[in-house]
């Protein structure tokens, strides 16, 4: 069981992977819809093999549609919308704003979530610890967007604001939220289908879909290659991995989210995913621009896990 909640950590990892990767093909496709298309596509050619491996039919029962809400579905929109705007705020934010914002909406979705029991989640009523918890996340989440920061010459953050920053971090947020929802019901679409990778496969085939449509829809531009003249899948293939990442990282969580509960799949995997986008900054893995983290930023981080560890484990 103890293994169980390590994978969460690898999912983590995985998602800040993705995010750095598809910010890279972006700067191919020129647009963002068209990245997570590819993204999505990538994807979705693996689930099929993977499908066909373990020998499980892709078709779908019509007792599914009929016997179950409406809901199971959502996680193709809410994923491939999130994706894309992961991909735009590692563009204008940076790694750590594009893991810490999303992650904000997650910890507070994942709190409604439990507190209601939506999605056919367990229900876990919220506790004053809990609130307490809440109190240094929100504390620790304001650290590292720079909010306490007063020294300019400390600051990287607060003295280089894009325009419109506020409109993005919020956008930021609700992609959080949107993630906590595609985790309880990609959970729940898994258990209906006796399968999590056919889960996982279903959410990648809708998504691809509907991120191609939206691609042609906003005229987005064909497939450019870099300065160099070398094409996509030599020197650069590993701009392509996103999507291989992605379908992996959605398995892994149709499997786990029934066993060990949503908001623990979610909360546990914001340790990976926090701490590899952190060092995503700090030594520009996947040609990211090089952001140093300042002391307040650490400390930040340091307080927002203490308040995920008393929010979920205390």
């Amino acid at each position: 069981m103890f293994l169980l909640f390590l994978i969460p950590i690898l999912i983590g990892i995985g998602v800040s992977s993705q995010t750095a990767i598809n910010a890279q093909l972006r700067s191919y496709t020129k647009s963002p819809y068209l990245a997570s298309a590819i993204s999505f596509f990538i994807g979705m050619l693996l689930l099929i093999v993977l499908t066909f491996i373990t020998k499980h039919t892709i078709a779908i029962p019509a007792s599914v549609f009929s016997n179950n809400p409406w809901w199971i579905w959502l996680g193709s929109i809410t994923g491939a919308f999130s994706l894309t705007v992961n991909i735009l705020l590692f563009a204008k934010l940076g790694s750590k704003l594009a893991a810490v914002l999303p992650i904000s909406g997650q910890i507070m979705m994942g709190i409604v979530i439990d507190q209601f029991g939506l999605f056919s989640s367990p229900i876990t009523k919220l506790t004053l610890i809990k609130i307490i918890g809440l109190v240094f996340v929100i504390l620790g989440l304001l650290s590292i967007v720079g909010i306490f920061e007063s020294s300019k010459k400390d600051s990287n953050l607060s003295t280089n604001r894009v325009p419109h920053q506020f409109i993005w971090e919020l956008l930021g947020i609700f992609s959080g939220v949107l993630f906590a929802i595609q985790t309880a019901t990609n959970g729940r679409l898994g258990v209906v289908l006796h399968s999590p990778i056919h889960a996982a496969l279903v959410t990648f085939t809708v998504g691809t879909i509907v991120l191609i449509i939206i691609s042609f829809i906003t005229i987005a531009p064909v497939l450019k290659f870099n300065n160099n003249g070398n094409k996509l899948g030599k020197k650069d293939w590993w701009v392509l991995i996103g999507g291989i990442l992605g379908g992996i990282n959605i398995i892994l969580i149709a499997w786990l989210a029934p066993q060990i509960g949503t908001g623990a799949v979610v909360v546990i995997s914001l340790f990976g995913q926090l701490g590899f986008s952190i060092l995503v900054d700090q030594f520009a893995f996947f040609r990211s621009s090089k952001i140093p983290v300042t002391r307040l930023q650490i400390i930040g981080a340091a307080v927002m896990l203490v308040g995920i560890v008393i929010v979920y484990f205390v």
